[in-house]
């Protein structure tokens, strides 16, 4: 495993470890080894989040990205806009998010839905496409839209083609966006802002689409609990939720002084 990511080093060890449970109830080996191997150590958990000021000052910066002639091609920035929105307001990854149909929206309820239910994929034979299944297929939701995230869909059903697989975010043939070419949109935004958002007290560093998911999955879980937070992100496992996107709060809440003094007393 010499050289290989921890992600790659985590595949082989669970591909290993099945292999030799097969061998041992085969008698071909009296024990599984791989249980013996010392755990791989956690990545660090991010824990930048944005503020409401920040998403604010980001939007702004991204409506004036470029508008002055000279500093090259307007690039596609209400996409950014759009997708940040709906990603902030559904905890959509960004594949979920850009690979939104028309046929996933229903604007006619209140407040209006959208069905996370697919995501954009690239792979050799295929190409860049939708597949009918969100990251993991469990994790098929319907979300309700908040005014932010509605007004960002309604946006982008102006701009969609007719019908209703219709992509919200597509080339100007109607064609997927890939993943890849979205964050490279978000890159070079980042790139070009680079001392405005830090003045707005951005870690750059840790600015990708995934500063969304966790922004939305804190924000949630600190004001309605870990349980909704874990439902919105599509976990089966609330610790999924707590151990890789919700940001614990260095303040505790101050209820815990009535808690105490009603047992402990003065």
């Amino acid at each position: 495993m010499l050289g290989c990511s921890v992600s790659a080093a985590r595949r082989v060890r669970a591909v290993l470890g099945q292999i030799c449970g097969h061998a041992v109830r085969d008698d071909a080996i009296p024990f599984n080894p791989v249980r013996d191997v010392q755990r791989l150590p956690l990545p660090e958990k991010k824990t930048s989040i944005l503020t409401p000021e920040q998403i604010a000052g980001i939007r702004e910066l991204m409506q004036q990205w470029r508008v002055k002639p000279g500093n090259g091609p307007r690039p596609d920035y209400r996409a950014l806009i759009d997708g940040m929105d709906i990603m902030l307001g559904t905890s959509a990854r960004v594949g979920e998010c850009i690979g939104l149909r028309r046929c996933d929206v229903d604007m006619t309820v209140s407040p209006p839905t959208v069905l996370i239910g697919g995501t954009i994929v690239q792979t050799k034979e295929q190409g860049i496409h939708r597949k009918n299944s969100p990251k993991r297929t469990r994790q098929r939701r319907r979300v309700a839209l908040p005014a932010l995230s509605a007004g960002a869909v309604r946006r982008r059903l102006a701009l969609a083609g007719r019908g209703k697989e219709a992509l919200l975010f597509a080339t100007k043939n109607g064609n997927p966006i890939s993943v890849s070419n979205y964050e490279r949109l978000l890159r070079s935004f980042v790139d070009d802002n680079r001392d405005a958002l830090e003045k707005l007290g951005v870690e750059v560093d840790q600015y990708s689409t995934h500063i969304y998911r966790r922004t939305t999955a804190t924000l949630v879980e600190r004001a309605a609990g870990l349980t909704l937070a874990s439902r919105l992100l599509g976990h089966a496992n609330e610790q999924i939720t707590r151990t890789s996107y919700v940001v614990s709060a260095e303040e505790v809440d101050p209820i815990t002084v009535d808690v105490l003094d009603q047992i402990l007393g003065s």
